[in-house]
């Protein structure tokens, strides 16, 4: 645990406080409150009117602009670089070497994996996570929930909500999907919503739907054949769970993917065809 007291009081070398016990250096910018409980690492650099939470842990060689605010219980890796006026809601996780341009915004528990970039503007929504090597550019919004596996990169301006979009509109008018349920035909609701019994030939909806680039909101929830739920982490493998062939119009698809997201789609109507 460091406070602003004893940083400065550490002898200062080159700009940097070194401590005498553990020769980390770090340097510290003008009104930097820090929360209780900061775990640093060696050669860490805090720009003007840093703002710490509580129980933040900052690796090796980090680096952070002017007017950055960390959340409670985040936790930054080895070589991580902040822009200015970035802000970075609880619980939040980035691993080694990831960099973050101006004005970024992350919301509650975002983990972004290793050697992650995000541009000027960029704002990401709780609950987002982004794989190794991930890159955007500025203006990029992704709302809450959204997952990106490693590689993927989006241009400037680019969010979800069209993403989500441009997935719908590269559909087929009509689609055979699985709708995976229990032998007695009723759904798993993994989701958490109300069971329903898909009996061979009816029609299923709900009408409360609504399109949107959330893959788990309220909807009907298939997946593309031939995908199993365990293997996109809904149940274990020894489930009891059978197939149906659903058929389902383009027009009463309401998520249809993201990039590396885009295995389980969101409906508001289907035909059971088993």
């Amino acid at each position: 645990m460091y406070t602003v007291d004893q940083i400065r009081a550490w002898p200062l070398v080159d700009g940097w406080h070194i401590d005498p016990e553990t020769q980390k250096h770090v340097q510290l910018g003008n009104e930097v409150p820090l929360g209780d409980w900061l775990a640093l690492g060696d050669w860490v650099k805090l720009g003007d009117w840093v703002k710490l939470g509580d129980d933040v842990t900052l690796g090796n060689e980090v680096t952070l602009g002017d007017w950055v605010k960390l959340g409670n219980w985040v936790t930054l890796g080895n070589g991580v670089t902040l822009g200015n006026e970035v802000t970075l809601g609880n619980g939040v996780t980035l691993g080694t070497g990831v960099t973050l341009g101006n004005q970024v915004k992350l919301g509650n528990r975002v983990r972004l994996g290793n050697w992650v970039t995000l541009g000027n503007q960029v704002t990401l929504g709780n609950w987002v996570t982004l794989g190794k090597g991930v890159k955007l550019g500025d203006r990029v919004t992704l709302s809450d929930g959204v997952t990106l596996g490693g590689g993927v990169k989006l241009g400037d301006g680019v969010t979800s909500g069209a993403l989500n979009e441009q997935f719908i509109a590269s559909l087929p008018d009509e689609m055979v999907l699985t709708k995976w349920v229990y032998p007695d035909r009723s759904s798993p609701a993994f989701s958490g919503s109300a069971r329903l019994i898909y009996a061979k030939g009816a029609t299923i909806e709900e009408p409360l739907a609504e399109k949107s680039d959330q893959q788990c909101a309220v909807g009907l929830h298939v997946l593309r054949p031939p995908y199993r739920p365990e293997w996109v982490g809904l149940c274990e493998a020894g489930h009891c769970l059978i197939p149906l062939r659903v058929l389902v119009k383009r027009e009463d698809v309401l998520f249809a993917g993201l990039p590396t997201m885009d295995v389980k789609l969101r409906v508001r109507k289907l035909l059971v065809l088993d």
